[in-house]
């Protein structure tokens, strides 16, 4: 039996919470029957109870298991739901393994080939594929799809497939509308009410801001007493600190400690019987200056490049023209240049295989060359990436297993 993906959680926890998914015709995303069938395997339908959906940015599973003994409250939850009769406490998330990819994915219940959001930044769909030979990487070319900083089309218009959120409508059990209450909440630092991720990928609930970890199970819970059946609570804190000090680090830790103690503190708020469902976007690994490969400064490397994006873990390559011809030959160089320090080099054309079925959006920005890195090892050009994203301790978005495992745990509150 294969594992559970991100993709099917926010679908599934909607049916267990008593809601129903509007259909709609694109065959990328779960219908509501097969929301029900993993609902059902999950042991989640005929089983309605309020829910809250915990996201807990760069927690990969081989993280949490190497550091459960700074995390009680997680490891009852892991000890839970192994003899418990639903799915996890393994699931694998989607790839490229990084966050606007995963939070899109685990909002449309569709993959990155589908939605187009395949990296942390893409080429701008504003300015086009097809740029001269001659032209030099730089960072205007690019869009981040977590800030949309810049000039950039609307993300509401641009990832166009629906949400979870925007599909949802009252089951017979529980009609949230007759008691005012939204049908689903997000819950967030504040800052993420109307931002260019949220409304790609997130969007179509009401967002509850709280900037302090400490502060968001109370949120969730008082959505929850309200009447709303489902609530989605972000936890990004880990992944920040990861990057800047790695994973394994001593201020990684303490934020592990802050986000046990935050669950702890949900379990004992929310009303007796809620469903908790704990899972992440992506793991993490921890690199080194050793392990950082100059794309600029390798001539074999950066010939016949004309744009850079991604990130330095799944770097996406450009070629003039977005010529077939010579990406194949870019692809193949970079194999013979790289070696073992690839995991899997491509083109735009071999996509599908990691990404799933590549659709306009994804086709108009994606790389002529994808590079998934292996062990350690980044891909980094000065011209595009800053300094302190170069300097990166913790990274992610390639395919290893510490990079694509990712924890589902699921406890019911007061049931223990």
């Amino acid at each position: 039996m294969s594992e559970p993906h991100l993709r099917q959680v926010l679908g599934a926890a909607a049916i267990g919470a008593g809601l129903v998914l509007r259909d709609v015709d694109l065959p990328a995303v779960p219908s509501d029957v097969q929301a029900r069938a993993d609902a059902a395997s999950w042991g989640l339908a005929g089983d309605i109870a309020p829910t809250i959906v915990v996201l807990v940015d760069g927690l990969g599973l081989k993280m949490l298991h190497e550091r459960l003994g700074h995390a009680p409250v997680l490891r009852s939850w892991l000890s839970a739901t192994r003899t418990g009769p639903g799915p996890g406490p393994a699931a694998v998330t989607c790839v490229p393994s990084t966050t606007a990819a995963a939070l899109t994915t685990l909002g449309t219940g569709a993959l990155p080939g589908a939605t187009g959001m395949v990296g942390y930044c893409v080429l701008n769909p504003l300015l086009g594929r097809n740029l001269p030979a001659g032209a030099v990487p730089e960072p205007g070319q690019n869009l981040s799809l977590i800030s949309w900083e810049g000039p950039a089309p609307d993300p509401r218009r641009w990832q166009d497939v629906p949400t979870i959120f925007e599909r949802l409508e009252p089951g017979p059990a529980h009609d949230a509308r007759e008691q005012g209450a939204p049908l689903a909440v997000t819950v967030g630092p504040a800052r993420f009410a109307g931002s260019g991720l949220t409304c790609a990928g997130l969007r179509g609930a009401p967002h509850l801001g709280a900037d302090r970890l400490e502060d968001r199970p109370a949120l969730a819970v008082g959505a929850l007493r309200r009447g709303t059946p489902l609530a989605y609570l972000y936890v990004g804190e880990l992944d920040h600190i990861g990057h800047s000090h790695g994973w394994r680090s001593e201020q990684w830790l303490e934020q592990l400690e802050r986000l046990d103690a935050a669950m702890a503190e949900l379990e004992r708020r929310a009303p007796a019987d809620t469903r908790i469902i704990l899972t992440a976007d992506h793991g993490m690994v921890d690199t080194a200056p050793d392990c950082r490969i100059d794309i600029s400064a390798d001539p074999v490397l950066a010939r016949d490049i004309v744009a850079v994006a991604g990130e330095p873990r799944f770097i996406q390559l450009h070629v003039p023209g977005s010529d077939p011809v010579l990406a194949s030959e870019v692809a193949e160089r970079w194999r013979s240049r790289l070696g073992e320090r690839a995991l899997w080099i491509g083109t735009r054309g071999e996509a599908a295989q990691l990404l799933g079925p590549v659709g306009r959006r994804a086709a108009g920005v994606l790389g002529d060359v994808l590079v998934a890195m292996s062990g350690a090892w980044v891909a980094v050009d000065p011209r595009i990436h800053s300094a302190s994203a170069i300097a990166m301790v913790g990274v992610h978005g390639s395919l290893t297993r510490d990079e694509t495992a990712i924890p589902l745990l699921l406890v019911r509150a007061g049931s223990r």
